[in-house]
């Protein structure tokens, strides 16, 4: 009887108690949410805006792109834009120009990675330095240095070559489409750089030695063991350069006016000029979305093989630095050039740019003035506007990315609820895609909403760079046990009450570093203000493309001086955070680009 008493429940049976199981836990989750109402809501509240910030929009864009207005002629609106002649010759452009600084970046970013990694080369921290501002200051910036420096008549530096050489015919043209990219390249190999340098610090460097061991010289050992082993962050970093090529706006916008080119990005924009043919920007915007998406799948792949080939580096022996001998005097002297030529320079040139009473002047103290500077701060010429807007949509930007940062980082950490991938998927569509792209799913998104006012800016800076905040109160959040948190709900605290006094006095210090971040971001954007800023809600970066559209490229150069200064102390502020350093705030955005496309 004993045995019988304690046999299994009838099979017709289990489903009933099942059901009632099932029904039990249902029961208690529900208890659970209805008990904290306030949680529910707030982060309800911060999913239907992330919804609004970012799926709306792209799907706006998608639909139009694909079916026009109407909605029932399909792919009607792509075979219209690639119709004409000149829409094509864009495309080719923007191909020529993305494969053409992919090959440049890779050409320094390698071997300077391996000099930095692998190498007894001196310098090395002050390589790293210039690449990180090479990187910060971007391409719309420097394009005024170069023009002042290397415009076919009046660039400073042919002047003084063709004065030494008694020469008329200039030495360098950058008004030209290889001069875009040359300054493309100036800005965009630190990401190869930066990439391959963290792939090379994680590989076991026992592969090498035993290369060496085996008789393998120190070039036959770097191309046939070290290149192999560091292929997937090469070719990930290639991926990253080539997006960012086919976004890029400020350059080819101020060089292809003068040198009568177009790119993609341009011919967005001129089609959302007056009058705006949406229907076709939107269409040339599709193919950017197909080729980002394919190209970052194939990043996430290459991502994983990353991390499967760095797991051995860990335990392994420390790598011995190359010996180059009388090399490292060479190598330092081409990574010095380098920094010459991509930071140093350009930054010269801007600041004494910015002094001259007019772009052409002999570089004399006579000629240098702090007039520009006075303009802009002057209220009577409304220059000092476009200053405050900057200022309010960067701070305000950085404070919404914060809190919403810290929702999200809590939602995807701290609970079970199916679906916490695609919330954390959803961040990184934004941060993605090129800037041009999703200015325009903006401005059709909220075009009759929010056009010409500053909420149409807020909301694109906030969606585009909520994924910094997110990273890092995440990874922060990640190190926190739960048991304090939980400690303090066992002490009668409430959900609210235990994230504003224990998560977020923990999350304080990468609560700030990401404010300042998006802060500096937010300063030096360009692509989508162009897009959606009209006269009276202009920034700095559109003002810096008006002085250029107008001639007036000294005032330019101020204008640009002042976001260049703010964005620095904007990051060394983020240094004085973090405890880290200026590489810190790469690896933070490279960190986000490569896991923000999972």
């Amino acid at each position: 009887m004993m045995k019988s008493s304690t046999a299994p429940a009838p099979k017709q049976m289990r489903p009933y108690a099942g059901s009632a199981t099932l029904a039990q836990k249902v029961t208690g989750r529900w208890r659970r949410v209805a008990a904290e109402p306030g949680k529910i809501i707030i982060l309800t509240a911060a999913l239907l805006v992330l919804g609004a910030l970012i799926l709306y929009p792209m799907a706006r864009l998608v639909l139009l792109g694909l079916a026009g207005d109407s909605g029932a002629g399909a792919l009607r609106p792509l075979i219209n834009a690639f119709s004409d002649p000149g829409m094509v010759k864009a495309v080719g452009n923007s191909a020529l120009l993305a494969i053409s600084v992919t090959g440049g970046s890779l050409a320094l970013g390698l071997p300077m990675a391996w000099l930095v990694s692998r190498t007894d080369m001196p310098g090395k921290a002050l390589i790293r330095i210039s690449a990180a501002i090479a990187f910060v200051v971007p391409s719309f910036i420097t394009v005024i240095a170069w023009i002042f420096l290397a415009a076919p008549n009046s660039g400073y530096l042919n002047k003084l070559l063709n004065g030494l050489l008694g020469t008329t015919t200039p030495f360098f043209n950058v008004i030209s489409f290889s001069g875009l990219v040359f300054i493309e390249i100036a800005h965009l190999y630190p990401l190869v750089f930066f990439t391959v340098c963290a792939a090379l610090v994680n590989i076991d460097p026992g592969y090498e030695q035993a290369a060496r061991v085996l008789g393998a010289g120190r070039v036959r050992t770097a191309l046939h063991v070290t290149l192999p082993l560091v292929r997937p962050a090469v070719l990930s970093s290639a991926i990253l350069v080539i997006l960012d090529a086919l976004s890029s706006f400020g350059a080819p916008a101020a060089i292809g006016t003068m040198a009568n080119f177009s790119v993609i990005t341009t011919k967005i924009y001129k089609l959302l000029t007056f009058p705006p043919h949406f229907e076709q920007a939107a269409a040339l915007a599709f193919p950017i979305v197909v080729f980002t998406l394919a190209s970052l799948l194939l990043q996430r792949l290459l991502i994983r093989d990353i991390r499967y080939r760095t797991l051995s580096g860990k335990a392994g022996a420390k790598a011995l630095p190359v010996r180059l001998g009388r090399g490292r005097w060479a190598a330092a002297a081409f990574c010095g050039t380098v920094f010459f030529v991509t930071a140093f320079l350009p930054l010269a040139a801007l600041v004494l740019l910015s002094l001259l009473t007019a772009f052409g002047d002999d570089v004399t103290f006579a000629n240098l003035t702090l007039d520009h500077f006075a303009m802009i701060v002057d209220s009577t010429f409304g220059v000092f506007d476009t200053v405050k807007h900057s200022l309010f949509l960067s701070a305000g930007a950085a404070f919404i990315c914060v809190i919403l940062g810290v929702l999200f980082a809590w939602f995807v950490e701290r609970t079970t609820i199916i679906g916490r991938g695609l919330v954390s998927a959803t961040i990184f569509i934004a941060y993605g895609f090129p800037a041009i792209t999703f200015a325009v799913a903006i401005m059709l998104g909220y075009l009759n909403w929010f056009y010409g006012t500053f909420t149409i800016l807020l909301i694109a800076y906030v969606a585009k760079q909520l994924p910094i905040s997110f990273v890092l109160s995440r990874s922060v959040l990640k190190q926190i046990a739960p048991e304090l948190e939980e400690a303090a709900r066992v002490a009668g605290a409430g959900w609210l009450r235990t994230l504003t006094a224990v998560t977020l006095p923990l999350l304080k210090p990468s609560m700030w570093a990401g404010a300042l971040l998006v802060f500096a971001f937010g300063l030096r954007e360009l692509t989508m203000s162009a897009i959606l800023a009209q006269p009276a809600t202009q920034v700095m970066s559109t003002k810096v493309i008006e002085y250029l559209e107008t001639g007036e490229v000294e005032q330019a150069a101020a204008m640009a001086l002042i976001i260049v200064v703010l964005s620095l102390a904007s990051l060394v502020l983020y240094r004085l955070v973090s405890g880290g350093n200026l590489i810190d705030m790469k690896k933070v955005t490279s960190w986000s680009k490569k896991h923000g496309h999972d």
